[in-house]
């Protein structure tokens, strides 16, 4: 279940998060769509992953509540009243999958077993027919001939796809990317980005931090630009490239332009 097309299905609201004295997420708002994907980009140490793991319930906030297809998925630690109860948490945590910039792949089982695992585990799924949807996944991600392999054997590209098809098998209503392209060779890039491509065509509800420009331009419903915890300017790829409101926003764009285009030169 993937929620009414328009419809909010992540809320942040009044998010606040702080490791020891420092705040990293402050007073952080957003929602995205049933169907939508959501860019976030930002310099780094901005609160753009922190804000990924905190949807993810893999950080606790202080402030604030985050809910998922409208139901309490995290409340803030110092807020009153009662948080989400187990039930829904366990229910909430199957709904989001995330895949990071490690691919965090277990190394003794093969791509086939890593992406059963956790249906077999978790959502109690009967062997022939978990193996059956991983190796549906696997050719989606076009590693079907990779099923017997085991990570050490695939490039950083295909590393990167059978997580994606990991976090998949799992059949969340909503999917969280974290610089997913950020350590591979850029010749590498490409392929991760078209499945990533694929899953927005097919109305996957999509939250991506990344640095890739062209894939937010092309792909994104929304550009969230984020700047020391704060959510400093939201709005469509074709607004925020062409004419960003904010003078940071600006500043960071340029920035990353240029250094862009001293790369392409060095190459």
């Amino acid at each position: 279940m993937s929620g009414a097309p328009g419809s909010p299905l992540v809320v942040a609201e009044g998010v606040v998060k702080r490791f020891g004295t420092e705040t990293v997420l402050d007073q952080v708002g957003l929602s995205v769509d049933a169907g939508q994907v959501l860019v976030v980009i930002g310099p780094s140490g901005s609160g753009k992953s922190t804000l990924l793991r905190c949807i993810a319930r893999l950080e606790e906030i202080q402030r604030g509540r985050i809910l998922i297809g409208g139901v309490l998925a995290s409340k803030g630690t110092e807020d009153p009243g009662q948080g989400p109860d187990r039930a829904s948490l366990r229910a909430l945590r199957d709904d989001v999958g995330m895949v990071f910039q490690s691919f965090n792949l277990f190394p003794h089982l093969t791509v086939l077993e890593n992406v059963t695992l956790a249906p077999r585990r978790v959502r109690g799924t009967p062997p022939a027919e978990a193996q059956a949807q991983a190796i549906e996944l696997l050719r989606r991600v076009g590693l079907e001939d990779k099923r017997d392999s085991h990570p050490a054997r695939l490039s950083g590209g295909q590393q990167q796809r059978a997580a994606i098809a990991r976090a998949l098998a799992m059949k969340p209503r909503v999917m969280l990317f974290d610089e997913v392209t950020s350590a591979l060779d850029p010749e590498l890039v490409g392929e991760v980005l078209k499945v990533m491509r694929e899953l927005a065509e097919q109305g996957m509800t999509m939250l991506v931090v990344t640095h890739e420009m062209g894939f937010a331009r092309d792909v994104a419903d929304h550009v969230v630009f984020m700047d020391k915890g704060l959510v400093v300017e939201r709005s469509p790829p074709d607004v925020i490239f062409r004419e960003p409101r904010e003078a940071r926003t600006r500043a960071f764009l340029e920035r990353l332009l240029e250094r862009e285009g001293g790369t392409r030169r060095a190459r």
